[in-house]
């Protein structure tokens, strides 16, 4: 129609000219031609950008899924050793080996994306297109996964029923965190608001044609939503916490027999010596993501010690005082894993730093029998040596050794005490059973307790006396029994048998524990210079050990009071209660074993006051290792304007406490090999509980070596109670060697 429209046109004098009518539908063959030219262009578009895709960007998209993860994670390190004097171990940490296995060689059912992948990893390129191939290689990964368990139970004993239940164990773990992260992610459904008018029609119209537009002109997207995958799920999961080192290097040595596993190194802090002095070593405990916070908190541009969640940091005893020598430098090692969690290589970032190894003054035979006889004053009731009557069983004690020259302690026992392995098997029950018992065994009392010392502290008021200059050591003074009223300041003796010491020097008021005697001079000279000697040897004050949370004790504040007698242009001083308590060691005075330890040390020694220590050398590169004062461990002082005149008077006494027969220590701590000299103390805690037992003082008493100190809470007489156990502890120190037989003196004759 169009082509006889054109002709008529033409005809009637149109611009049509012959030969001008080449229309396409007067020639069809140009027309299929022109199409095929078409189709064929865009054919080899197509095959050509095919083409350029499997030449030159095959490798690129195959490296898609080759795309490698890196990942860092942390190498143990080892916290340096505590070692005895004698080279046995009291700390250590051991490395501990455990197997770890991928999420997707223990997950049951096998999952089919994975197994998938897996199968195809194992063929090359070509061949990943067969699928009987691929389906052949699935079966191979699947027995590979059976056989895996196989060699797993064999290689650490543990049968099928017990692995299968471990892995249980774990997909559940897995399985809910997944279903709790995919709840989150699909959120509440979302719902029209109710009551909401409906739209106009014109805008239902345009809401219509925006949808046909939408729909022709947006490219096609997947229906299906993508598989959510967690991290647990491409994470390897521990399985066996703990297992030989044999078994780790079998592991190791046949990835091919243990496909989907790897090694886990952890190290665990172990006390070899278990209950043996744990409130010396101490422990070291994991820290929290609390303790983490408040320590970014404390330390805002960085922690100077690098610590992370997880990492063991000393919390008592030594391993906290040297919590800087002791400690490692983590390293770090980095993950190479693929798409699928795997990991493909590791590469070691940084080495780690072992701590420095720590020895400790402690003689660790003579450790264990001051224990031992703690525990048997605490275990059942004992009988009074002299009287056969029955003594009360005390709460709790401690006892002190150490060298009077340098300060280095050989035994610092407290009881009750606690096992360490608490710290490393972290049993619930007996956790629990622990701290229910109220005679608290956490409670180091060694260095923390702090009581009245009764009549050990005369020896300290022997000395205020001796150096005001306003008493005669020589002279002899009368004891009545009591001071002014038959029923105030009286002596013990008088008290039970009502009797008196009669007269006796300084020596001897010390040897029978006079209180008339100490009351009586404590009036004349006034309370300044008891307080004065006192805080020069340390009272009131902490010893400076390198131990942490060492108490001070108290030393009270005494004041004097004035009265003007009538009749008098004069005051006259006058002396209360507490300077008469004070002088026998009760009043608010209290003292920490360690203090009084080191005032028989300073007697013993000359008038050096030591520091009590516990550091004897670092290894294996030494440091320069400070008390928690500041001062380098074994520190001493003189005490100035100490006279030897007195210090010979108070060793006297000292001497005779245990050599005369009328000694408070003479029926229960002499020994026939060997002199000792000491103090017995009878403390008053009031409440009418028993009394606070004491005994303290120094071997040989001639020539001086060791100071010690035992100390029985509520167990009454100090020379009863605490006196033998005295005794007992010098013949330990015999036994173990520690004093030179052929040097000592026997004891003087009476």
């Amino acid at each position: 129609m169009l082509n006889r429209a054109a002709n008529s046109y033409s005809a009637d004098g149109g611009t049509s000219r012959p030969g001008a009518d080449w229309s396409l539908d007067e020639r069809p063959g140009l027309r299929i031609a022109a199409l095929f030219a078409v189709i064929l262009l865009a054919v080899a578009v197509i095959s050509g950008r095919l083409i350029h895709i499997q030449s030159h960007l095959a490798e690129r998209y195959a490296n898609e899924f080759d795309q490698t993860i890196e990942r860092f994670e942390p190498i143990p390190s080892q916290e340096g050793r505590i070692l005895a004097a004698d080279g046995q171990t009291l700390a250590e940490d051991k490395r501990i080996y455990g197997v770890k296995v991928h999420y997707r060689w223990l997950e049951d059912p096998v999952d089919p994306a994975w197994l998938k992948a897996q199968a195809l990893s194992r063929l090359e390129r070509p061949a990943r297109r067969d699928a009987q191939r691929v389906a052949t290689e699935q079966q191979q990964v699947l027995e590979l996964r059976s056989q895996l368990w196989k060699n797993l139970s064999r290689l650490t004993a543990i049968d099928a029923r017990t692995l299968a239940g471990r892995r249980r164990e774990i997909q559940k773990r897995v399985e809910k965190i997944y279903a709790l992260i995919e709840q989150r992610k699909s959120g509440p459904g979302e719902t029209a608001p109710a009551g909401e008018a409906s739209p106009p029609a014109a805008t239902v119209w345009q809401s219509l044609w925006r949808t046909v537009v939408a729909a022709l002109t947006t490219p096609p997207v997947r229906e299906a939503a993508e598989p959510l995958v967690i991290r647990e799920q491409l994470d390897y999961h521990l399985l066996f916490p703990e297992v030989p080192l044999e078994t780790a290097v079998e592991v190791e040595a046949h990835p091919e027999l243990y496909p989907g596993t790897r090694i886990a190194e952890s190290t665990r802090r172990m006390y070899p010596q278990g209950g043996i002095a744990p409130h010396v070593i101490g422990y070291r405990t994991p820290l929290d993501d609390e303790a983490i916070a408040s320590r970014r908190r404390r330390f805002p541009e960085g922690d100077p010690l690098d610590y992370q969640a997880g990492d063991r940091i000393g919390r008592a005893g030594l391993e906290l005082s040297y919590e800087r020598h002791l400690r490692g430098l983590r390293g770090v090692r980095k993950l190479v894993l693929n798409r699928r969690g795997e990991v493909l290589r590791t590469e070691e970032v940084r080495e780690p730093r072992f701590g420095h190894d720590l020895v400790v003054s402690l003689n660790l035979p003579l450790q264990r029998d001051a224990e031992r006889l703690l525990d048997e004053c605490l275990d059942h009731e004992h009988l009074d040596e002299t009287s056969g009557k029955p003594l009360p069983i005390p709460g709790g004690g401690a006892i002190i050794v150490l060298d009077v020259r340098t300060g280095a302690i050989l035994a610092a026992a407290s009881a009750p005490r606690f096992d360490l392995g608490l710290f490393v098997e972290h049993d619930a029950a007996d956790w629990q059973r622990t701290l229910a018992d109220p005679r608290k065994p956490l409670f180091h009392r060694a260095t923390e307790m702090a009581l009245p010392p009764g009549s050990v502290f005369k020896v300290l008021s022997a000395i205020a006396f001796l150096e005001s200059g306003k008493l005669d050591p020589a002279r002899d003074f009368h004891c009545q029994g009591f001071l002014d009223d038959p029923d105030r300041y009286r002596c013990l003796i008088f008290r039970n048998f009502g009797v008196s010491h009669g007269d006796l020097n300084l020596a001897d008021a010390l040897a029978r524990s006079c209180n008339v005697y100490f009351f009586s001079a404590a009036r004349r000279i006034g309370p300044e210079s008891i307080a004065d000697w006192a805080t020069r040897f340390g009272f009131g004050q902490p010893t400076g050990i390198d131990l942490p949370g060492e108490r001070s004790g108290n030393l009270p504040v005494v004041e004097v009071a004035s009265a003007r007698p009538t009749g008098s242009r004069r005051p006259t001083r006058r002396i209360d209660d507490n300077t008469l308590q004070l002088a026998i060691g009760q009043a608010k005075l209290t003292a920490t074993p360690l203090q009084i330890v080191r005032l028989m040390a300073t007697v013993a020694n000359g008038g050096t006051l030591v520091t009590p220590h516990l550091f004897d050398s670092a290894g294996p590169a030494t440091i320069a290792a400070t008390d928690p004062t500041g001062e380098s461990p074994g520190a001493v002082q003189s005490i100035p304007d100490l006279s030897r005149r007195t210090l010979e008077w108070v060793r006297m006494g000292l001497a005779k406490v245990v050599a005369d027969h009328q000694g408070t220590g003479y029926k229960t701590v002499r020994l026939p090999e060997i002199a000792i000299a000491g103090k017995t103390g009878t403390a008053e805690p009031g409440g009418g509980k028993p009394d606070h037992a004491w005994f303290a003082g120094y071997v040989p008493a001639d020539k001086p070596k060791l100071a010690f100190v035992v100390v029985l809470e509520n167990a009454g007489s100090g020379g009863h109670a605490a006196g033998p156990v005295a005794r007992q502890l010098v013949q330990a120190m015999l036994a173990q060697g520690l004093l030179d037989r052929s040097k000592l003196s026997a004891p003087a004759a009476n």
